[in-house]
C-alpha cells in the first residue's frame, strides 16, 4: 500500500470517457488562452434549505442579501449582456447560490444561452433529467461529519426524514446517467475523511469526484477549518497518492494538484485567471467583484480549485510535460507487455 494512504484500494475497472466537445475547446485554450468572461457563475437564488458551516454565501447578514430576479428579468438581463457586451461569448456558466434547485425553471429557461451548463447543489433536492448539464454535489466528509458540517442541529431530519447524506447518496445512485461529480472541500474537521469518501463514492456510480480547500471569507467565525499550506502540501500528496490509483475518477489532472502546493499557489492566486477572465452575477443581476465567492474571500489563502484548474489548462510547458511523462510511461507499459 502507498504510504500517503491509510485504507486499501482496490477500484473496479470502469468503461472509458469518450472525448466531449469540452475537450475540443481544451485544445483551443491551450492554443489561443481564454477570452474574457468565457467563463461565468450565477447565484440564482438566495434561498438555501441548508445552512452549511463553510459557506461564504451566508457569511454576512442574510437580510442584506440581493433580491432575486424572476425568470424573465434573467433572460431580459442575459440579452442585455448579450447585446452590449461585444465580446461576450456565453461558453459556460455554473449556477449556484443558495441552492440553484429551488429555481430550476428559471435555469432551464436560461441555459440554453451558454454553450456549457455546470449545476452545483447540495444533493438533497431531486435531479431534474438533464444529461446535457454537468452536475457538482457538494459532499463535507464521510456520513458523521458530513451530517456535522452541513446539518448540526439535524433540522433537515425533521418530518421522519433521514440524514443528509443518506438521501444525497439515494439521490446520485439514481441518477447515474447523468455524470455526477462529488465536490468535497477540504478543510480540518473532513480532511481524515478523504481516502473513505473516495471509496464511498466510487462505489456509489459518482463520475468524477473533485477537491478544493476551504477559503476564510470575512465574517464566518470558522477560520480554524483553513489548513496552513504545510498541511495543505501533504494533504495533496494524499490526493496524488490516490489519482495514480483512481484515474480519471478525479476530475482533475495530476498537474492542477501540483499548482495548489505551497511553492506554486500564491502565484496562481496573485495572477487568478478566475478573476481577470470570468463574470460573476447575483441573484438581482449584479456583478459579484472579483469572483464567485465575492469580495469578502481570503485570495491569500484561496482553496479555490478553479483559478488553478484554468491555469491547467494554458500552462504549456506542464502540459507539454505531462504528455512527455505519459507517452514515455505508455512506452514502458507497451514494451512490458512485449516481454510477458
Amino acid at each position: 500500500m502507498n504510504s500517503q494512504l491509510q485504507l486499501e484500494h482496490d477500484p473496479g475497472p470502469r468503461p472509458k470517457r469518450r472525448a466531449s466537445a469540452y475537450d475540443l475547446a481544451k485544445v483551443a485554450f491551450f492554443a489561443f488562452g481564454f477570452p474574457r468572461n468565457a467563463f461565468g457563475s450565477i447565484d440564482i437564488t438566495s434561498r438555501c434549505n441548508l445552512r452549511c458551516r463553510h459557506c461564504y454565501y451566508y457569511a454576512g447578514p442574510e437580510e442584506d442579501l440581493p433580491h432575486e430576479l424572476d425568470a424573465d428579468q434573467w433572460v431580459a438581463r442575459l440579452e442585455e449582456l448579450k447585446r452590449t457586451s461585444g465580446r461576450f461569448p456565453f461558453f459556460s456558466c455554473t449556477w449556484v447560490g443558495g441552492d440553484p434547485l429551488i429555481r430550476r425553471n428559471v435555469i432551464e429557461r436560461c441555459k440554453p444561452f451558454f454553450r456549457h451548463n455546470a449545476i452545483v447543489t447540495n444533493g438533497t433536492i431531486p435531479l431534474p433529467n438533464w444529461p446535457d448539464v454537468t452536475w457538482y454535489v457538494s459532499i463535507d466528509g464521510d456520513e458523521e461529519v458530513h451530517e456535522y458540517v452541513r446539518d448540526r442541529e439535524k433540522l433537515f431530519r425533521r418530518g421522519n426524514r433521514g440524514g443528509i447524506y443518506r438521501v444525497i447518496m439515494d439521490n446520485v445512485t439514481r441518477n447515474r446517467h447523468l455524470g455526477i461529480t462529488i465536490a468535497y472541500c477540504i478543510s480540518r474537521e473532513n480532511v481524515h475523511c478523504i481516502e473513505r469518501v473516495v471509496k464511498d463514492w466510487y462505489e456509489a456510480g459518482a463520475r468524477h469526484i473533485t477537491f478544493d480547500f476551504f477559503t476564510p471569507v470575512a465574517g464566518l467565525e470558522n477560520d480554524a477549518m483553513w489548513l496552513d499550506y504545510h498541511e495543505r502540501d501533504a494533504v495533496i500528496d494524499t490526493l496524488v497518492a490516490l489519482r495514480r490509483i483512481y484515474g480519471d475518477f478525479f476530475a482533475i489532472p495530476e498537474r492542477v494538484l501540483r499548482l495548489m502546493r505551497s511553492d506554486r499557489c500564491r502565484d496562481i492566486t496573485d495572477h487568478c485567471l478566475l478573476r481577470e477572465k470570468s463574470f460573476a452575477l447575483d441573484a438581482s443581476g449584479a456583478s459579484k467583484g472579483k469572483c464567485v465567492m465575492g469580495d469578502e474571500a481570503d485570495c491569500d489563502r484561496c482553496g479555490c480549485v478553479v483559478p488553478f484548474y484554468l491555469h491547467s489548462l494554458v500552462d504549456r510547458p506542464m502540459i507539454m510535460g505531462d504528455l512527455a511523462r505519459a507517452a514515455v510511461d505508455s512506452s514502458r507499459q507497451l514494451l512490458a507487455a512485449m516481454r510477458i
